[in-house]
């Protein structure tokens, strides 16, 4: 039986709870925790299977967990509000996980207005290549797997064996993870406020260091739009602090982070994408 856990700040999560109730397997319950009653979800109603419990207290993290406490069932899925999860996947991730212990399995993206894979394929060239061994050393680029500079390389499908089911990876996004219940993490581990950047990296580093193994199932799928790049005003130093924190965490190399920072910061300032 299924749990899905979904932090969020309210409004319409009708395409999120749509997709979760129109699968081949469906949710037992699906938990969305708010911060607190000023917060609220349209046309909740309509979905029986659905609750909402309040945090008293801001943080994707700190909601997600909150709302793990109050879930009942051997399997939980931790969801982001904004994903969409395909009409197989819950049944996909539930048959593996029920076969295995001591792993977290999580699906392969894919963006919802093309349905293209999220993570594109390894860009070439010697330039790319120089940066990739500037950041991961020998080892280069490597899908699924966490840079020595604390940058993280997604699964694109076309670098996986299509004859097996499952893929191991370093990291998987927060947004679509399922657990054993007996796996999942209670503590609050970001340390920081506002947006929660890099706590997937964090978690999974977690995770693994308690030692439970990270798999992505190929034949799984979730979408999502993707996200705008940071902006220098805002969100770049927030995501430097966070990415230090975790860089250190982790024992990776702070030189090898401050030379992607250059890289990224000098690609962004003449409009290239990295």
């Amino acid at each position: 039986m299924i749990s899905v856990v979904i932090p969020s700040l309210g409004g319409d999560l009708s395409e999120t709870l749509n997709s979760l109730n129109s699968g081949t397997v469906k949710p037992d319950e699906i938990i969305i925790c708010l911060p607190n009653k000023d917060h609220s979800v349209k046309d909740l109603s309509i979905y029986k299977n659905t609750v909402v419990v309040y945090s008293e207290k801001y943080g994707q993290v700190y909601q997600r967990i909150f709302g793990f406490r109050k879930s009942k069932y051997e399997y939980i899925l931790q969801l982001d509000d904004d994903v969409y999860v395909d009409k197989n996947s819950l049944e996909v991730l539930e048959s593996i996980i029920s076969s295995t212990e001591d792993v977290s399995i999580s699906p392969l993206w894919y963006e919802t207005t093309d349905e293209s894979p999220l993570t594109k394929r390894k860009k070439v060239g010697v330039l790319m290549s120089f940066y990739y061994w500037m950041i991961n050393g020998s080892m280069g680029y490597a899908p699924g797997k966490i840079s020595l500079a604390g940058t993280n390389f997604g699964v694109n499908p076309n670098y996986v064996d299509a004859n097996s089911n499952l893929f191991e990876v370093d990291w998987q996004p927060g947004g679509c993870i399922m657990h054993r219940r007996e796996n999942i993490l209670l503590e609050d581990y970001y340390p920081y406020s506002g947006k929660a950047h890099f706590e997937d990296l964090i978690h999974s580093h977690l995770l693994r260091k308690s030692g439970i193994s990270l798999f992505v199932a190929i034949n799984a799928k979730c979408m999502i739009k993707l996200n705008p790049r940071l902006s220098f005003r805002g969100e770049l130093y927030r995501d430097y602090k966070a990415r230090l924190y975790f860089v250190k965490m982790a024992n990776l190399s702070i030189v090898r982070m401050h030379i992607h920072y250059v890289v990224y910061i000098a690609k962004s300032l003449i409009g290239k994408k990295l």
